[in-house]
């Protein structure tokens, strides 16, 4: 089995950097990576969840990709699942946790195993209010152009 065939997601990664700005130092968001290939292999989606500020919806899955790709714990990863088969249905927006390297043992008898593995949170604040106009567009825009 060789890990590159199974990544059919594709990723890309961006880390909160600092930034100095004349005396000041500002942190910025950089991306770093873009349509690194990679898999989602285990989701624990749950459903949405209520409290008494607003609703959200959590969930942790895993993802594994390839040791070359440079991910530490806390970047912001957009997962654009399928998108290595052309078939993007679905992008996500997670936070990585800290990666766990497997590197390929001296005379592996199945090589192409080497590969990093990481947790991934996801939570997104659900939108209480959304307006479908008489076109079928929704959203925020749709209240504020009536």
């Amino acid at each position: 089995m060789n890990y590159t065939d199974w990544y059919t997601d594709r990723l890309t990664v961006y880390r909160v950097k600092p930034v100095l700005d004349g005396a000041l130092t500002r942190h910025e968001r950089v991306r770093l990576a873009e349509d690194v290939p990679c898999r989602i292999y285990h989701n624990s989606a749950h459903g949405p969840r209520m409290q008494s500020t607003a609703a959200y919806t959590e969930s942790e899955e895993k993802l594994a990709c390839g040791n070359d790709a440079d991910i530490q714990p806390g970047d912001e990863l957009l997962i654009r699942r399928g998108q290595g088969l052309g078939r993007t249905q679905q992008t996500i927006r997670a936070f990585a946790g800290e990666p766990v390297h497997y590197y390929e043992p001296f005379g592996a008898a199945l090589p192409g195993l080497a590969h990093q593995e990481l947790a991934l949170l996801q939570r997104e604040y659900l939108d209480a209010e959304v307006e479908v106009t008489e076109d079928g567009a929704g959203g925020r825009d749709a209240e504020k152009n009536g």
